[in-house]
Order: C-alpha cells, then structure tokens, then sequence
C-alpha cells in the first residue's frame, strides 16, 4: 500500500476517533441533570476521553513517522527534470530539437533509453540517432550532472509522422520518456511545442505500423 493512501486511512482513524469521543461527551453532558448523575455520567466519559486522547497523540506520532520515513525515502531516490525543445547551435543550419536531463536525486541515475510516445498510441517511437556533439547513451548522471541529446535534422517531421498513424495527428498525449535502470522520467511539451508538432503531422508520410 502506498504512502498515500496509508496516510489517508490514518487521518480517517483518527477523524472517527474524534468524533466519537465528542458524541459521547455530548450524550453524557445531555443525560447529567443532577451532581450524582454528573459523577455517574461525566466522570467515567472523562476517563475514557483521556485514554482516547492519548491514543489519538499515539496515532499522531505515527502518522510524523511515516511522513519523516516516506519524507527520507524519497529523497535518497534518483530524479531527473527533463527539457524538451528547438535549440541553434553553430554546426548545424536549422534549429533542432533538443532533449536535456539534469540529476537532481542523491542516487545516481543509468540513462539508457529515450524514446516518444502517447497514451493512447500503439507503439513507442525510440530515438537512436543522435546528432555529433551529444550525451552518450547509455550514460551515468550523478547529482548536479546534466545530458543533452541533439536529435538529427528534420526529427520534427519524425515526430510528425508518428502522430499521423498512432494518434490521429493529435500531440495532446505526447510525451518524452528518459529511461533508467529503475525509473521512467517524463516531460510533456509546452503547448506551442504541441501545435508545432501537429502541424508538422498534417503533411507527414505514415509511419511504420506495427505488425
């Protein structure tokens, strides 16, 4: 189960133990109209509430355990934030796209594939050729290391391509994957990235089915 939902589960104990608590104080306050019924009713409420008390300070104390524990846990995770855009550079006439992954997890990240897809495309498009001048795959980023990939000239139309036959032209699923050994890091393209795609997907070729 994860943290999310534990966390949730425990805050929900402890609302239901609260609000019975202060029925029960409300039922004996309601029922006391004289000071034997008071030491009759009251007092034994007022144990009771004091051992829920403690326990909701028990349930409390786990929930800033689980929360330091899954708080630690997450941070000794490797991250990348990605990049995802046109970019000019000197060696080449037209601008081409670029995507970037800089460390930013106190593990080091094996990056080992990109690769393009849509949620509700068939198939995967897996960029394996790179412009000279780009990160070697696969590569290890440690913390505050960066990679940057130039893909080869005309990509875009590649890019296009894929939308015309896995999704209807449409970018609005589309996203980067950088794969490592043990996690899948995303980006989606900005909006204008989307529309610059799909006006590339108007006049593209198929591309390849799948079989």
């Amino acid at each position: 189960m994860s943290w999310e939902k534990e966390k949730l589960i425990l805050i929900a104990l402890g609302v239901l133990l609260l609000c019975m608590m202060l029925f029960l104080l409300g039922v004996a306050f309601g029922t006391s109209t004289s000071s034997a019924e008071f030491k009759d009713s009251i007092l034994p409420v007022l144990s009771v509430v004091g051992s829920w008390v403690s326990g909701i300070g028990a349930l409390g104390a786990v929930l800033v355990a689980l929360w330091i524990s899954e708080k630690q846990r997450r941070s000794e995770k490797e991250h990348l934030e990605l990049g995802f855009d046109f970019v000019v550079t000197q060696l080449y006439t037209n601008a081409v796209l670029m995507i970037s992954a800089v460390s930013t997890g106190k593990r080091p990240s094996e990056i080992n594939s990109i690769a393009i897809y849509s949620q509700d495309a068939t198939a995967h498009m897996v960029i394996s050729r790179l412009l000279p001048g780009s990160s070697a795959i696969p590569i290890n980023l440690g913390y505050g290391k960066k990679a940057a990939w130039l893909c080869e000239e005309g990509f875009e139309h590649h890019i296009g391509s894929y939308l015309k036959t896995y999704c209807n032209s449409k970018a609005s699923q589309l996203k980067i994957c950088v794969s490592t050994t043990t996690e899948n890091f995303t980006i989606t393209p900005s909006k204008e990235m989307k529309k610059t795609l799909e006006s590339f997907a108007k006049e593209a070729e198929p591309a390849p089915e799948r079989m």
